[in-house]
């Protein structure tokens, strides 16, 4: 590949343009898949610790919304380090941390073990997802950022896919729920940290893959970009009344998602009544779904470049696929609606952050993804930990929040997002 030599002006190409940043989604999505296993793998390990008494369902319910809650908090102070140390630091940083705190809950032997262990992998999970906003802002120009944040969203949307029947087939096989977690401290400390700090650079200028061509290509679109936008203080943002409705769009939506991440094979097994081994595969549904409307959400938002009309309406489909899927009484029926709700997931994702990723300059969008995250997470543990106590309850909390996330995102439509 052509060596980065001097930086030359924006629309002069200087040999063969290579295509390194799409390598770097890759990665991204690589250790976002990693993230979403390491997370995700207590819905099907859960239950069996609760079986095994090691823990109370009210301890699990305690110690998801609390991970919540942490990877929340971690998301607002990660995003101020990203912008401050760089995000490949921290990025290094926090896979280091969360490897080892999915091994601590592979060994807890308490509710209240599980519950650190938690907290714990919050605060490292938390760090990272700021990251990728800084990466796809530095690294892809405006009309590729839609299809960049797709890229290491996949793995939000496949981790869930690799869960149900990976996860299944490894408590199954080895006779104990602590084996996965086991293995996947493993994955991240031996392949994807050595993967991560071979390929991540903070900006393309600091990667000898990309050539002078590429590099002139991915500044060309996003210097104009920030030549209109000014610094955004604290005190901006929480006056940015653009910010609030993306904020709401995108915590109405997520909380139907973590709802059903966290405790769709709780659903199966104690209301709709399959056995284990079934829920594996119940379990991957929505995600595979998610994967597909993710997809074509990216081609066509960036082709359009409207975003948050396709947020909008992918959250009041959410809530309308839950609605009927949690009264249907035939369970076919029911997982095909549960599934296309959580899947609207994948329409909103890549159309809230790319609409983010113009709402903040490069200097401290990482802030801004920080906050949006962050207060999000925090607003969804409220409706996991309310799910996770009751059904009865927490489904109509849940579709509720819903129809006033896609109401805030047809607004923000209208406002020119």
């Amino acid at each position: 590949m052509a060596q980065l030599g001097t930086n030359t002006a924006p629309g002069i190409s200087t040999g063969p343009r290579t295509r390194f940043r799409w390598t770097f989604a890759v990665v991204l999505w690589f250790l976002l898949l990693v993230s979403y296993i390491d997370r995700t793998n207590i819905s099907i390990a859960g239950p069996l610790m609760v079986k095994d008494h090691v823990v109370t369902n009210e301890g699990l319910a305690l110690a998801n919304s609390l991970f919540l809650f942490m990877y929340g908090l971690s998301n607002i102070f990660g995003g101020y380090l990203g912008d401050r140390l760089g995000p490949r630091k921290v990025a290094l940083i926090a896979l280091a941390w969360w490897s080892l705190m999915t091994l601590f809950t592979g060994v807890v032997w308490s509710t209240f073990a599980l519950i650190l262990s938690r907290v714990l992998l919050g605060l490292g999970e938390g760090m990272h997802w700021p990251m990728n906003s800084k990466w796809v802002k530095a690294w892809f120009p405006p009309r590729e950022r839609a299809r960049a944040n797709m890229f290491w969203e996949f793995g939000l949307t496949i981790g869930p896919i690799l869960t149900g029947p990976l996860v299944t087939w490894m408590v199954l096989s080895s006779g104990s729920w602590r084996t996965p977690f086991v293995v996947l401290f493993f994955i991240g400390v031996i392949i994807m940290l050595p993967l991560v700090a071979w390929v991540a650079k903070d900006t393309p200028e600091q990667s000898r893959h990309v050539s002078p061509a590429e590099l002139n290509y991915i500044r060309e679109g996003s210097e104009a970009e920030d030549a209109v936008l000014e610094q955004v203080r604290l005190g901006e943002l929480f006056r940015k009344a653009d910010f609030w409705l993306l904020l709401l769009n995108w915590s109405g939506m997520a909380t139907v998602f973590y709802g059903i991440l966290f405790w769709l094979p709780k659903y199966l097994l104690s209301v709709r009544h399959i056995t284990l081994h079934n829920t594996g595969i119940w379990y991957m549904l929505p995600y595979i779904l998610m994967t597909i409307c993710l997809i074509v959400t990216a081609v066509l938002s960036d082709r359009w470049m409207k975003r948050a009309v396709f947020a909008g309406v992918a959250t009041l489909i959410a809530a309308l696929g839950l609605f009927l899927g949690t009264r249907a009484s035939d369970l076919t029926t029911a997982m095909w609606l549960i599934s296309i709700s959580s899947a609207m997931n994948g329409v909103v994702l890549p159309t809230v952050w790319s609409a983010l990723q113009k709402m903040f300059p490069s200097r401290n969008v990482g802030v801004g993804a920080g906050w949006l995250n962050g207060l999000e997470n925090i607003i969804s543990a409220v409706g996991t930990y309310i799910l996770g106590i009751s059904f009865a309850v927490g489904f109509p909390y849940l579709i509720i929040f819903a129809v006033v996330g896609g109401i805030c995102g047809l607004i923000l439509a209208a406002r020119g997002y």
